[in-house]
């Protein structure tokens, strides 16, 4: 009874992260919105080890979401604009 015991629970553990990582994938997928499933779950490491990976990342995402800044009205047109 005690090896069963022992394993479910060294079997079990892996077999929730699993299922854990496979949901949060899933969840993503149909959110439309790719981000990484390490990204999350391991988040919490880089914040406890590493705080300025963790720092960066929040800056990063931040940026992400930031607007290109207008351009100065003497700029010249950007190559892509389509002035010839």
């Amino acid at each position: 009874m005690d090896l069963l015991i022992v394993l479910v629970v060294v079997l079990g553990f892996p077999a929730l992260i699993a299922c854990l990582w496979y949901w949060v994938s899933r969840r993503n997928r149909r959110s439309g919105v790719w981000r990484g499933a390490t990204g999350g779950m391991l988040g919490i490491a880089d914040e406890v080890f590493r705080p300025q990976a963790h720092y960066a990342r929040q800056v990063q995402i931040v940026q992400q979401g930031l607007r290109a800044p207008a351009p100065a009205p003497g700029d010249p047109p950007h190559p892509s604009a389509g002035g010839d």
